[in-house]
Formats: C-alpha cells, sequence, structure tokens
C-alpha cells in the first residue's frame, strides 16, 4: 500500500469539499494510475540471485507497472526474439545438402521452403519442424504445412513432395499414405527398435493394422498411426530371398561299344 495515501486523501478533501468516500476513490485511482510518488517505496532492495550463474543483483522492492500497450509490446518483442533464435537453431542444424533452401521470420513466425528429392523427406521434415496441418495444395508441385515448433508457429513448403511421393507410389505394390509418407504396406517395415512389423489387416476406417513379429498375429495388431507414432520412423524391408541352387543334370552313362 502507498503510506501516501491518507495524506492524499486529507489534501483532496481540503483543496476540493469532497466527502471522503469521493476522496478515497480519486486517490486511489491516481495511486493506480501511478500518479502518486510513495516515499517509503524504494527504501529497501531486494538481492536477487541468477541460478545460473550464482550472480546477485540489486532489484527495487516495487516492480514498476507497465500499461496494457507496453505488456502487449513486450509480448510480442519476446515472441519475435523466439522466432529470430530458432531461425537460427534451425540454420545450425540443417547442414547443406539436407533440402532446406529458405528459411526467415516474419514478425513471430517461421516460413521455411525445402526441397524434398526422395520417399520419407516430407515426412522427416514434417517432424522435425513441427508440421500438423496439411494446407490445401494449391501448387503442383509442393506440399504446404503448419504447425508449432518451440512455441514458434512455422509455415513450410516443400518443393518437389508432389513428384516424388508418385514416383514412390507407383512403384509400391500397397501404398497408404500416412503422415505425408506413403508405405508400401507390401513390405516388412521396420521401426527404430529393428524390430519388424507385417501388414495384418485393414480397419473399417481403412486405417491398416500392422503386427510385431515374434508375437501371435491374432490379437497383436496395432494400427499404423499408433506404431509410427511410438516407435517411428518406419522403414521399408527388402528382404533377399534366398537364390535357388542349380542343380546340375547327373552325368549320363557313357554308351557301350560293341565290338
Amino acid at each position: 500500500m502507498n503510506k501516501n495515501l491518507p495524506h492524499v486523501i486529507a489534501t483532496i478533501r481540503e483543496v476540493t469539499g469532497f466527502t471522503p468516500d469521493a476522496a478515497n476513490v480519486l486517490a486511489q485511482a491516481l495511486n493506480k494510475a501511478g500518479l502518486l510518488a510513495d516515499p517509503f517505496a524504494t527504501i529497501g532492495i531486494v538481492l536477487r540471485k541468477n541460478q545460473a550463474t550464482g550472480t546477485w543483483t540489486r532489484k527495487p522492492e516495487v516492480e514498476p507497472l507497465l500499461t496494457e500497450l507496453e505488456q502487449q509490446t513486450a509480448a510480442w518483442d519476446a515472441s519475435c526474439a523466439r522466432a529470430t533464435a530458432l531461425s537460427e537453431k534451425i540454420r545450425t542444424e540443417c547442414a547443406e545438402g539436407s533440402g532446406l533452401m529458405r528459411i526467415r521470420t516474419d514478425g513471430d513466425r517461421l516460413l521455411v521452403s525445402v526441397q524434398v528429392t526422395e520417399a520419407g523427406h516430407w515426412a522427416a521434415w514434417r517432424t522435425y519442424l513441427g508440421i500438423t496441418e496439411d494446407l490445401p495444395q494449391t501448387l503442383p508441385y509442393a506440399y504446404c504445412g503448419e504447425g508449432h515448433r518451440d512455441g514458434v508457429a512455422v509455415s513450410v513448403v516443400a518443393y518437389d513432395g508432389p513428384q516424388v511421393e508418385a514416383r514412390v507410389t507407383a512403384a509400391a505394390r500397397m501404398p497408404y499414405r500416412h503422415g505425408g509418407q506413403v508405405y508400401d504396406l507390401a513390405l516388412p517395415q521396420q521401426d527404430s527398435a529393428d524390430r519388424v512389423w507385417d501388414f495384418h489387416s485393414t480397419r473399417a476406417d481403412g486405417m491398416p493394422m500392422l503386427s510385431m513379429r515374434g508375437v501371435d498375429r491374432s490379437d497383436a495388431a496395432v494400427p499404423l498411426a499408433n506404431v509410427v507414432h511410438h516407435v517411428g520412423p518406419l522403414a521399408a524391408v527388402r528382404e533377399q530371398l534366398p537364390v535357388p541352387t542349380v542343380r546340375e543334370p547327373a552325368p549320363m552313362p557313357e554308351a557301350e561299344v560293341s565290338a
């Protein structure tokens, strides 16, 4: 509480002739707006310890009050700073040849352009950038998506994604698209722990069900989406079939020659 309030209320009543209640309302409004000085507010000094560095800093006992506009400005500046920091982090992590074409900040969000060159590339970028929403495909040569990473909104354009997916789909015997990737369910799928999954059946809503090798197939079917989410990414396994041995024909008996 501002210890100057009683004196301010008395002064208002003396000068204006206001009632005690009216003078109190006016004094409280002036204090809330930060227009009244508190001569006792700066007597104490609080030391705050920075846990990361172990240093102490002097801090006024009373925090300065920010207006709503100042609070909004501070929040906006912090959001823009997070976007800038994330863009630098992505530039550092994505080496040349990763497919990253361009990244820039637009206020508090990131705009990213990538090039898809192989199967699974678009799905990997979706996971890395936190893309959760596919936008309508307005360009025949690119996919677009939105999401969030580290609290920052991200928009991405993936060039050549449709063309790569079309080639993969054409080559697959049982293609199924999930999360930006085409899976050939005719092939076994290996998860991140090197376990192998085979196609089991199709759920009523069209979701493929997989079964893990070494487990009873009758009661262990798991939706593809769950397998990808918990133990993905999945990679197709092109098993090497044994090459049939070539049996040489038995030698023919030598014909007897009569004298």
